[in-house]
């Protein structure tokens, strides 16, 4: 008998598995018995078993014959058996990595046409020309099929499928509200809970996740309500509308507003004895109150027929028109309480403008009056519809942040299926699959960010990347909104652009003193992630954005400039808000995740972050501290929090800081 060594010994066990698994134990058993027959020296069991030929194999039974004194009737079939499976493996070892590069390696092995391959596997010829130019099926029953078209050993093809980067979902869900969402949601579901792709779960499968999706469209909230009417007959009369005097006077209230203490335009207006704002207005501000005034010319102009000649914020005097316009807002609505925060800070407008600007013009401004119409909305009652609306399933569980993280790891999944190892990823070909590949990346590291620093959507979509001061090392800022120092990357931005700057919480800092914001902080709870047994830190994967997905995305999207935008297409408020709306899919994928989430924007997690705080600590504190703002903001808008929970929260803390002394 031959003595073979350990690592010999565990090749032909694991070969008598894969036998056992593919015909019978029967075979196994006898298979495992070559090791009394092997040569004494046999330095790969696979490649000296895929050189055997036939004659060689009986001399092998026949020696065992001898050694064992009596016929072993299956051992000949076993060691065939073993056999295929190392020719199978050496044929695997020799395909190309990627599937389109391996299916035509195959075609051309087994001398099949893109006709004949279509027609045994049942698809059209357009269908196999696509997979050979880098698009993956959307099916591995259908791989399968094409493995055996191709004498290829079962995962021959299916093992170079990006399990988690399978296509969208062709018609499904196009009648949804948000079909990019429906559609990444089943696909994404099917794989998360089911293992398999969407074209291979069975129809009742199917169907719990179709019913799943379409339960959560029947959660609308009352804001949506007057939302959907409001959109019927739409009114806002845009800026590039009005006449060129009110454009002018909009103009001139801006600058009245707009210029900053200290400032030579401001200096210069002030010696002139031009009319300038006691404090500086936020051009975000200044944006929204335009907004409002759009709103109420479209009334005047569409509702009331007066010429657009005739529009002037002078009208904003003209009380009894304000208070028309004020009831035929709430009159368009019915069976939905109709008074809402637009309406309350519609009139908190007019009320500004009557204590400042209008009478800065010597216009015949009523404080008094506007006053009286604020206190009667205040009567009538406003319906707040919190921004938490769409994540309230994941606020009322006790770890709302779990799921977000769960949905951040979803998407890693999905993005290292289309590129493979995240920290060295390997764009696809194609150009639609390169496209995708890339935007994924991107909005994995914009989702993860968010949910480790709950900034503001400006802060990411207005980021920009110093291109004069970028490299390879250490790097200051610059002009831009990205450093590193030791390795790790942080996130900077200066007093001034934070919207409560001049609140007590950036009373210490100077206008371009720069808040940072680390990536590798070793005490932060969510810069690491474990994934499938693999740790990934968002300062790894932010370098590898920066240094291979940025530039991709900046050149298919045509971002130049020394101030390289630092998510292109999310450098927008409309496409950050498009793009968390679409990936929100993969929160709502996660297995056992509360029914009923909604598509949500990015200040969505600023709630869930906020209330997850909360409900952990106890403390609106320490959620104001991780949102910079104050606890009496925190306390209203963002941390949802029962008070009979933080009663019994504090009880606990307090039992836990006696030690628990009775």
């Amino acid at each position: 008998m031959t003595k073979a060594i350990p690592e010999l010994l565990e090749a032909v066990k694991e070969l008598a598995r894969q036998i056992a698994k593919t015909t019978n134990k029967s075979y196994a058993t006898h298979f495992k018995q070559i090791v009394k027959v092997l040569p004494p020296e046999v330095p790969d069991l696979y490649a000296w078993l895929a050189a055997l030929d036939d004659s060689a194999i009986e001399e092998l039974a026949q020696r065992l014959r001898k050694v064992e004194g009596s016929p072993r009737p299956h051992f000949t079939a076993a060691v065939k058996k073993a056999r295929a499976i190392a020719l199978q493996q050496r044929t695997l070892a020799e395909m190309p990595t990627t599937f389109a590069e391996a299916l035509r390696w195959a075609m051309e092995r087994n001398g099949v046409s893109i006709s004949q391959l279509a027609k045994q596997a049942g698809v059209s010829y357009a269908t196999v020309h696509r997979w050979l130019r880098g698009c993956f099926p959307r099916s591995q029953t259908l791989v399968t099929a094409l493995e055996r078209a191709l004498e290829l050993s079962e995962g021959a093809l299916s093992g170079r499928l990006p399990r988690w980067g399978l296509p969208k979902i062709g018609a499904e869900g196009k009648s949804s509200p948000y079909p990019r969402f429906t559609q990444t949601f089943l696909r994404v579901a099917a794989l998360a809970r089911y293992g398999r792709p969407w074209n291979d779960l069975s129809p009742n499968e199917k169907e719990a996740l179709r019913s799943e999706d379409e339960d959560r469209w029947n959660r609308v909230s009352n804001r949506q309500k007057r939302v959907r009417k409001a959109i019927k007959k739409r009114f806002r009369l845009p800026f590039d509308e009005w006449s060129l005097q009110a454009r002018k006077e909009w103009e001139e209230y801006e600058r009245y507003a707009s210029s900053a203490p200290g400032s030579a335009a401001r200096v210069q207006a002030a010696l002139a004895g031009t009319p300038l704002a006691p404090t500086t207005v936020r051009k975000e501000t200044l944006k929204r109150e335009r907004k409002l005034i759009e709103l109420f010319y479209g009334y005047c102009h569409k509702e009331r027929g007066l010429d657009s000649n005739a529009l002037s914020l002078a009208l904003l005097t003209d009380l009894e028109l304000v208070h028309s316009y004020l009831t035929w807002r709430v009159n368009r609505y019915e069976d939905v309480p109709p008074v809402t925060r637009s309406e309350y800070i519609f009139i908190a407008l007019v009320k500004k403008l009557h204590r400042g600007y209008l009478r800065a013009l010597a216009l015949g401004v009523d404080p008094n009056g506007v006053k009286e119409l604020e206190r009667k909305l205040k009567i009538a009652g406003i319906d707040v519809t919190d921004g938490y609306h769409a994540v309230e399933p994941l606020l009322e569980t006790p770890e709302p942040l779990r799921w977000v993280i769960e949905g951040i790891r979803l998407m890693l999944r999905d993005a290292a299926g289309r590129v493979g190892d995240l920290l060295a990823p390997q764009i696809p070909t194609a150009k639609s699959e390169a496209a995708e590949a890339t935007a994924l990346y991107r909005d994995v590291v914009l989702f993860w960010l968010m949910a480790a620093h709950p900034l503001r959507a400006k802060h990411y979509y207005g980021a920009r990347l110093d291109m004069n001061e970028f490299q390879d090392g250490d790097f200051t800022p610059g002009r831009g909104h990205v450093g590193r120092a030791s390795g790790g990357y942080y996130l900077a931005y200066r007093k001034v652009e934070f919207k409560n700057a001049r609140s007590q919480v950036f009373q210490s800092l100077q206008d371009q003193d720069l808040v940072t914001f680390p990536l590798d902080d070793p005490e932060h709870p969510v810069l690491v992630l474990d994934l499938d047994g693999t740790q990934y830190s968002l300062n790894e994967l932010f370098h590898v954005y920066l240094h291979t997905i940025l530039p991709r995305l900046a050149q298919a999207l045509g971002r130049t400039g020394p101030l390289l935008p630092l998510f292109p297409g999310a450098d927008t408020e409309r496409g950050i808000k498009r793009i968390f709306y679409s990936r929100s899919a993969y929160v709502a994928a996660v297995p056992n995740v509360p029914r009923g989430l909604l598509p949500f924007g990015p200040h969505s997690i600023r709630h869930v972050v906020a209330t997850d705080i909360v409900k952990q600590t106890g403390s609106f504190e320490v959620a104001a501290n991780v949102l910079l703002d104050s606890i009496d903001m925190v306390t209203k808008h963002y941390a949802r929090f029962a008070p009979r929970d933080r009663y019994s929260h504090g009880w606990r803390v307090y039992a836990r800081a006696r030690g628990g002394e009775r």
